[in-house]
């Protein structure tokens, strides 16, 4: 995630920032990316998801399917939903079945 956090910073530092409407269409994007995360990956955390994000945008950036305004909204937006600033503790397998 240590790539995700420098990404993040130097697209902070390169573009203004994000309007409203960026902000909100990273939300949906994050949203989307999570549900499919959610229907293929049994072991999900943190970690992963960041990882798929850090994946999803460098890929829509490379192939011109988001603008760096974009790419700084998702990367602000990770950073803040992202950050373990509170952790879940999960429960050990079995405990509730």
């Amino acid at each position: 995630m240590q790539t995700s956090e420098k990404n993040s910073q130097c697209l902070a530092k390169a573009s203004p920032a994000p309007t409203l409407a960026e902000r909100i269409d990273a939300i949906e994007q994050f949203l989307q990316q999570l549900v499919l995360l959610l229907e293929v990956e049994p072991d999900l955390n943190r970690e992963s998801i960041a990882a798929w994000i850090e994946i999803t945008t460098a890929s829509a950036g490379a192939q011109g399917l988001q603008a760096l305004r974009q790419r700084a909204a998702m990367a602000q937006l990770c950073d803040r939903v992202l950050s373990p600033s509170v952790d879940v503790l999960r429960p050990a397998t079995g405990w509730l079945s």
